[in-house]
This record gives structure tokens, sequence and C-alpha cells, in this order.
């Protein structure tokens, strides 16, 4: 037992070297006592020690303690014939903090290992034994290194399952140097270099055109619009069924000055390309005209054809490509 007692302070030790906190370590010199239950044939007994405890940070425990605690000439019970032995007790604990009263006064547990060793035998029984202990403690500081903590620990034994209960009154003192602040790292640098207000490295359309108003992801940021004006096979001829269409578009630019509209003439894919191209570009110069007759300024429209490129819907089928043959709006401010 005294050798696995040995191994585990030294991964404690190892571990609360590695650890960090805003005061590395408490010293606690301790007074109490201890009342034997059982077979041990001993009084209770006075007792004095130490701890030293390695405050942890980010950690499910907040301590990692080594203590020592010693009683002398322990008196003998139940009649036992003997000289009143020493006792030497080892202990190490984890501790975690359950309660906080206030700032300054808390609740904790803890629980942990350790080794009895007595220096005479009583009655001819040696007592010397490991054992597991929990136990509980109030702690109150005075200042933000300084407390008193006062403790009850339950001790079993594992040789003969007997209980001893420590019971201390502590005065705990912090030491190491508070960690520094952790200072805040500088914001990386916003490269722009499209001067569109979106940094490059989430800028998904590099290199807009000044005065372009742009979304989160640095693109412009366009309401595009399906007129409902489609054309006949051929044609840029607006029929008049579509006049309700372009006076909702009219009264849209009226309403908002702030936006200027650019109008997309498309085909279907019959015919040559090129021609396809030449008629994109009359349709939607027809429909530029229709909304200046209809009071929107000319600045405020710009046409560009787009030929059988950008098809809403197959040109396999007639009803394709009637829906194919049409105009669209992208209005932006």
């Amino acid at each position: 037992m005294k050798k696995l007692l040995i191994a585990l302070s030294l991964c404690a030790s190892t571990a609360l070297l590695a650890s960090d906190a805003d005061y590395h370590w408490e010293f606690t010199p301790v007074v109490g006592g201890t009342v034997h239950e059982g077979s041990m044939d001993l009084d209770n007994s006075f007792t004095f020690g130490l701890r030293v405890a390695k405050n942890l940070q980010d950690a499910f425990i907040d301590q990692i303690e080594l203590g020592y605690d010693r009683g002398e000439h322990i008196g003998l019970a139940n009649g036992a014939v003997g000289k009143k032995p020493n006792a030497n007790v080892y202990h190490i604990n984890a501790v975690k903090d359950i309660l906080n009263f206030t700032d300054d006064l808390k609740l904790y547990g803890l629980i942990g290992l350790g080794y009895m060793d007595y220096t005479k035998k009583v009655a001819n029984r040696d007592l010397d034994s490991g054992f597991g202990q929990y136990g509980a403690g109030i702690k109150y500081y005075w200042t933000d290194n300084f407390a008193t903590k006062v403790e009850v620990r339950d001790a079993i034994r594992f040789d003969d399952g007997d209980h001893i209960m420590f019971y201390s009154l502590g005065f705990a003192a912090d030491f190491g140097a508070r960690n520094p602040a952790p200072v805040a790292a500088e914001p990386a640098s916003c490269v722009d270099s499209d001067n569109d207000g979106v940094c490059d490295n989430v800028d998904k359309c590099p290199g807009t055109p000044a005065g372009v108003v742009v979304d989160e992801f640095g693109c412009e940021k366009v309401i595009r619009l399906d007129l409902g004006v489609n054309f006949a096979f051929d044609s840029a001829e607006i029929s008049p069924k579509y006049y309700s269409e372009l006076e909702k578009v009219s009264s849209i630019m009226k309403e908002h000055a702030e936006y200027s509209v650019r109008l997309e003439g498309n085909t279907d894919s019959i015919g040559k390309e090129a021609y396809n191209q030449k008629l994109s570009e009359r349709r939607a110069n027809a429909v530029s005209k229709a909304l200046v007759k209809l009071g929107v300024p000319a600045e405020k429209i710009t046409t560009v054809g787009l030929g059988e490129k950008n098809p809403v819907a197959t040109n396999d089928t007639a009803e394709g490509r009637a829906q194919n043959r049409r105009v669209d709006a992208k209005f932006r401010k």
C-alpha cells in the first residue's frame, strides 16, 4: 500500500506541475483530532499536520492535495496493554468546490486514499493499514490568498473496515504569482482589394465595381424580377396584355428613386446564335422604351441582351421556348 501511495503521489505531482491557476499552491498547517471507531483499542487523540495543494484551472476538480497528519502518544482503550503509539498518516485527495455561499465562503468536498503508519503494535496487533476517505469542509477567505478551513474526514481502513473520523482547523495560504491577464488577440487585418466593405477572405465576388451595393459575401445586392413579359416567336413587340406588368415596374421605380434597373433580354434556341443575340437586345430595348413612356427616367435604365444563353425552361417544347422568350429585370441601389 505504501508503494501504491508513493506512485499516486508522484503522478499527482506531475499533474500539479503541469496545471495552472491564479495562485499556484496552497499550504495549510492544521490542528485537530481523531475519533476511533471499531476494534483498534485506541483513544481519541490530538493531531497536527500539513496540507500542500495545487490549485487547478479548467479542470473538473479544483485541487490535488497531499496531506500529512501526526498523532503522538495515542492513549489505549478497552483495557489494551502496551506502549502508547505515535501515528503518521499520509494521504492524497481530490478536492472539489461544491457550493459558494458568498464570494468569500464556500463548501468543498474531497475524496482520496492514504496510509496509516503506527510506531508500535497495540495488544500485539500491527495497526498499519491503507485507507480510503471522503470528507467535506468549510473555507472562509479573509483575503485573496489567506483563508481558514474547518474540515471533517471519514477514513475507512482497508485491513479491518474500521472508521476513523479526522477533524481539523487549518489556516491556508496561497502562493505563486497570479497569472497575467490574457492579452486579447488583435483582430486580423482586413484586406479589401475592391473596397466594397467585405474582406477578401470572405469575398465571393472579387473585383466589384466602385459604388455597387453588395451583400455580406461581397456580391452585388440585386432584386431579380421576372417581368412576366414574353414575346412571340422572332418578335420584339410587346403585347398589350403585358402593359399592366410594366406599369408595376414603373410604380416601383417612382417609389424608390434610389434604385436603377437592368433589363436582360432572352430568346429561345431556335435559329442562329448571333441572330438570337441581336433579337434579345431588341427585346430589352423595347421594354426600356415602354418604361420611359411610363415615366421612368432613361438614365435609370440599362439594357443587355443575353441571347439564348440563359433559359429558364427546356427548349425542347413549345411551352418551354415560350417561357424563354422574355425580359428579366434586376433592381439595384
